[in-house]
């Protein structure tokens, strides 16, 4: 808030009226012109805050990323070889079931910086262009963790029927028909998030080269 004071003395004419006004309004605009200088410099700080946040978790999701989908390679191949025990159990076949593992790394990429800059306000203080390609990227990444989701889902029901004891030799037939569509699900989830997960990398890859 700003305080206009009356003057000290007693104003003789005019003169010492009109010296006072143009006082007071100089005065005037200069407490204006601080005050929107600060502003400018404290928007201009939270947009710049917000996109070196946002710049930085983008390059810490895109590192986790990359170690994800080796990952997923790895886990699609032994769910792979769960298939091929299920064929052969079905078949009344034996099967060697040493190498296969159905561990399932848990996954999470951060969307905290996005979050934060929306709340401050700060996204309206950026370039639209910009806002418009991190909202994009945000949207796949947000579409990879439901994937992520699932596929724990799956991977948890699987390993419900692998407890203490657990003999592949005595799987029966039946008993591997009706696991394989339960397979064939937490392979689909795993294959359709490697897939996802690819343009995501890309998302980052542009937004990473269009933020310099």
């Amino acid at each position: 808030m700003l305080d206009v004071h009356a003057p000290h003395g007693r104003m003789e004419g005019v003169k010492d009226f009109l010296l006072h006004l143009f006082t007071i309004t100089v005065g005037l605009l200069i407490a204006l012109g601080l005050e929107g200088a600060v502003e400018r410099y404290h928007k201009a700080e939270l947009r710049r805050e917000a996109e070196t946040n946002l710049r930085q978790e983008v390059v810490d999701n895109r590192k986790r990323l990359a170690g994800w989908q080796t990952l997923m390679k790895a886990e699609e191949g032994n769910l792979r070889r769960v298939m091929d025990f299920l064929a052969a159990r079905e078949a009344g076949q034996p099967f060697d079931v040493r190498g296969i593992q159905l561990g399932y790394g848990i996954r999470e990429l951060s969307d905290a910086s996005w979050r934060t800059a929306s709340a401050t306000g700060a996204l309206s203080l950026m370039e639209y262009r910009m806002v418009q390609e991190y909202a994009g990227l945000y949207q796949v990444q947000g579409e990879v963790m439901d994937l992520e989701r699932e596929s724990l889902e799956d991977f948890l029901t699987l390993q419900a029927y692998t407890t203490y004891r657990f003999d592949p030799d005595k799987v029966t037939a039946a008993q591997a028909a009706a696991r394989e569509p339960e397979v064939r699900r937490a392979l689909a989830h795993l294959e359709a998030m490697d897939e996802v997960a690819a343009g995501l990398t890309q998302a980052y890859d542009k937004a990473l080269i269009g933020g310099k």
